[in-house]
């Protein structure tokens, strides 16, 4: 079925390939483009197998390369191409409930994929359809394969549209079916055309199967790589001398030039036409052949190939009645298709069109014929005419263009998109224009609703980031040419997570479009105000001529904002905090007055939230991207930007893993992987620290529980508390709500602290520390030796575990190593254990080791791991690293 396949290259590539897999028996792969809505183009590749060998597949590509199981070269392959995909496209598991699908598929169905995935088809389809889809599933399944049917399915809006479901298994690991995937395409109006479009499609096929021209298939250096023809006669020489040669072996010199330039310009152009060549057989009969090039589609530019379909018109003189037949056949054929189609002279005159051109103007063509562009429209239309026409000629390609026209009989304004291109004569001069116009005038409605969706938020309806950052460097351009001062303001709603929270995501989101409509209110009729995502908003301000025109746009803001929001039958109270940043005053580039509106913002809610401030020079750099990290920050928990990595700990004689210290890793989406000293110190001055504290406890719980199931030796997860955390009350009942809703057993775990909270006995630290260690938690000092030590707090304090700074590991100073003995020594004599950090070679291991060190961790055993690597991490290791 050859179903979006405009393009006759495309054609006619998909007919030689299938072609030459009928005559050969053996592989295939012809690679042809589908034009698809919005302007996308997407490769598919067909590819048949010999027999005996795996069935046909057929491959997508739209900028992400797959390799034939669907695996990608580059990250998140698989949600890219579905992404990229215009037609809806679902999987579902072996039990028939939907695993996911694409944003065209959520738009068809008009759900989103909280609602669809987990559901079967008996969940959102009627009963006779799930049923029918049910049975299609079990059928697929059982016979393995491709499948392919049509069926009659609602949209979002209730319409009825013909569909085709493409489904294919897929399988998991061990070759087993684990689901299937599908992929829909609408052809509603296929179907409605088809019966139109037959006739013509039979004639066409007809054409290309009766045509009695030679096909060559060569590389960019002119070789023959495949020859077909019914007139093998005609060949410059036996086909089976023709491959692997080149036109250059073949042809004489200058004839050869001839069919290497049409090469290369197919190759820069995508095809070539109109060149002839003078051949002579090896009959001795000379015979002049006219070649059209097709480039043909593929993702390797290095390994293009080339279509040449070579026409003997040494007989077009001789032909010309049966050519004038062929030309009324093919007129008839125009009078059938719906697009608008004529021909004019090189002067301008129509010397021919079809019925709907006719329809569509309102003229018969008896009284278009002769006529010119002048004689039928008005002079400016005529003219426009008449110029885009010149264009063709100068230009010796088509051209391509939309214009609104309109139905002369219905009044109708119809979108065309019209292609003209010149027609050669046989000296290769322009003697024609042909013309082609299709109605695009619902393809012109879905650009505007992508545009809708690409530009404006769809919850509030406010524009999104993308015109806000398009508007804003309009109203840039615009202040800097009339000499005027503009403002940017970015406002965040104060707690607006504790809404969400507590109320739940609908709610948060009713506020969010109260908001926006508060904020509009608060503006001029030619503000913009924009949702940039999230609760974050932007306002931009033109046209400011003081400083006290923003503060009492900002000041209305913070008055509509204190008055109630009515929520799900409630009144709830939230404040907003507002950045305000200057053009030309503060910068003239677009990011920076952004960047400064943000970290005016971010000094506002510093300042105690419910206000606005300036941007001022005095906000620094550091100061800025302190105030970027404390931000996004407070965001990246619920964003899921935060995980934990786990180091092995490892037993120095017999080389086992008994235990793993928890460390905080920040992945950001932009910036990568944040080292923990650039947000742990932001964390502690914020009050962050006791969040991310939470977070870390109970994700260090749920592994340690994971690591110690079904029996496994111990293994003991160490988890870094900071001194701000202690100073929270009930820090013992925090942990041991964690372990009882982790189901983590106290033993399971080890609290790591240093030893400057030692020093502060004031607040309850021996206290607390005394807690935990009752519960059955180990306690142990990190970076021992760095800080203030002293004896008597390793004696009064609870502590399990001395673990020696890795300064000192790796340190090369003899006092050094005397000092980590001393260390192990001391240990021994309270009964201390003794964990060396920072081990990264083998001679640090037994230096150790030869002084009764008893655990070690480092590079030298492992880097620190992520979740999914430490749980299937082997329980012992070689003097030089991991073992299997």
């Amino acid at each position: 079925m050859l179903l979006g396949l405009g393009d006759r290259d495309d054609v006619v590539a998909l007919l030689a390939g299938l072609r030459r897999s009928l005559r050969e028996g053996g592989d295939v792969s012809v690679t042809v483009s589908l034009a698809a809505d919005g302007g996308k183009e997407i490769a598919l590749e067909f590819k048949r197998s010999a027999p005996g060998e795996a069935g046909a597949s057929l491959l997508a590509r739209n900028g992400v390369t797959h390799d034939q199981a669907g695996r990608s070269q580059g990250g998140d392959p698989f949600e890219s191409l579905l992404e990229a995909l215009p037609v809806p496209v679902f999987y579902k598991n072996r039990q028939g409930r939907y695993m996911g699908c694409n944003q065209a598929f959520e738009n068809f169905l008009g759900g989103t994929r909280d609602q669809i995935i987990g559901k079967s088809v008996f969940d959102i389809s009627p009963q006779d359809l799930a049923e029918t889809y049910s049975a299609q599933d079990a059928a697929l399944f059982r016979e393995g394969g491709i499948q392919q049917y049509e069926s009659t399915v609602s949209t979002a809006g209730g319409d009825q549209r013909d569909v085709v479901f493409n489904k294919a298994v897929f399988t998991n690991e061990q070759g087993e079916p684990a689901g299937l995937i599908g992929a829909m395409l609408d052809i509603t109006e296929r179907k409605q055309t088809e019966q139109k479009l037959k006739q013509a499609l039979e004639f066409a096929e007809g054409v290309v199967a009766a045509i009695p021209d030679i096909l060559f298939e060569v590389d960019l250096e002119g070789r023959y790589l495949q020859v077909w023809t019914k007139n093998p006669e005609h060949l410059a020489q036996q086909r089976e001398t023709l491959l692997g040669r080149t036109i250059g072996d073949v042809l004489p010199p200058d004839q050869a030039a001839i069919a290497m330039e049409a090469i290369r310009e197919a190759d820069e152009g995508g095809a070539s036409y109109g060149s002839c060549l003078r051949i002579m057989l090896p009959s001795g009969e000379t015979r002049w052949f006219e070649h059209s090039v097709a480039k043909r589609p593929t993702t390797d530019p290095s390994a293009s190939t080339f279509l040449v379909l070579s026409r003997d018109v040494t007989e077009r003189k001789r032909a010309e009645e049966a050519v004038n037949e062929v030309r009324t056949q093919l007129l008839g054929v125009l009078q059938t298709i719906p697009d608008i189609v004529w021909l004019k002279s090189i002067e301008g005159a129509y010397l021919l069109c079809n019925h709907a051109f006719e329809r569509l103007f309102g003229y018969a063509e008896a009284d278009i014929v002769g006529k010119t562009d002048y004689d039928l429209f008005d002079a400016e239309r005529a003219q426009f005419f008449r110029e885009t026409d010149r264009a063709t000629v100068d230009a010796g390609r088509i051209i391509v263009e939309e214009e609104w026209a309109t139905h002369r009989d219905t009044g109708e304004r119809i979108r065309l998109e019209t292609r003209k291109v010149p027609v050669l004569g046989p000296d290769g001069q322009a003697t024609a224009i042909l013309g082609v116009a299709r109605d695009i005038t619902e393809l012109n409605a879905s650009r505007q609703k992508i545009h809708q969706m690409a530009f404006y938020d769809p919850l509030t309806a406010l524009p999104n980031r993308a015109l806000f950052n398009d508007r804003l460097r309009q109203m840039i351009a615009d202040a800097s040419s009339n000499d005027r001062r503009s403002g940017v303001m970015l406002i965040d709603i104060d707690h607006f997570k504790a809404v969400n929270d507590t109320m739940g995501h609908p709610v948060g989101d009713e506020l969010l479009c109260q908001a926006a409509e508060r904020l509009k209110a608060s503006v001029r009729d030619r503000d913009t105000v924009a949702r940039l995502g999230g609760d974050e908003f932007a306002i931009l301000l033109p046209e400011i001529r003081q400083e006290e025109d923003i503060s009492r746009i900002a000041g209305r803001m913070l008055e509509k904002f204190n008055e109630r929001f009515l929520l799900d039958g409630k009144e709830v109270f939230v404040s907003c905090s507002i950045g305000i940043a200057f053009y030309p005053d503060d910068s003239t580039d677009a990011d920076d007055l952004v960047k400064y509106a943000d970290s005016a913002m971010y000094l506002a809610k510093r300042s105690g939230r419910n206000d606005f401030r300036f941007y001022s020079k005095d906000l620094t750099a550091s100061a800025e991207e302190r105030l970027t990290l404390e931000s996004e920050l407070r965001r990246a928990i619920e964003r899921g930007e935060l995980e934990l990595h786990y180091q092995p700990k490892v037993h120095l004689q017999n080389g086992t893993i008994f235990g793993s210290e928890a460390l905080l890793r920040w992945r950001h989406p932009k910036r990568g992987m944040i080292p923990p000293d650039q947000f742990i110190r932001i964390a502690e001055e914020t009050g962050l620290i006791t969040e991310l504290g939470h977070w870390v406890l109970r994700e260090a719980c749920e592994t340690a529980t994971e690591l110690n199931a079904d029996g496994l030796p111990l293994h003991k997860v160490a988890i870094n508390l900071s001194a701000r955390e202690f100073q929270c009350q009930d820090l013992s009942k925090t942990v041991a709500d964690c372990l009882e809703m982790t189901g983590c057993r106290a033993e399971w775990i080890e609290i790591e602290i240093t030893e400057s909270l030692l020093l502060n006995e004031k607040d309850g630290t021996l206290e607390t520390l005394s807690r935990l260690r009752s519960m059955g938690i180990s306690i142990a000092i990190d970076d021992f030796g760095t800080g203030y030590s002293a004896l008597n707090y390793l004696s009064r304090y609870p502590i399990d575990t001395l673990k020696i700074d890795r300064s000192f590991i790796n340190s090369t100073n003899k006092s050094s190593a005397e000092l980590v003995k001393a260390i192990l020594s001391i240990a021994r004599c309270l009964g201390q254990n003794v964990v060396a950090e920072g081990v990264e070679t083998v001679g640090q291991a037994a230096f150790l080791a030869a002084n009764g060190c008893e655990a070690a961790q480092g590079f030298l055993y492992s880097r620190p791991l992520p979740k999914s690597e430490i749980m299937r991490l082997p329980r012992r290791v070689g003097d030089t690293g991991l073992t299997v």
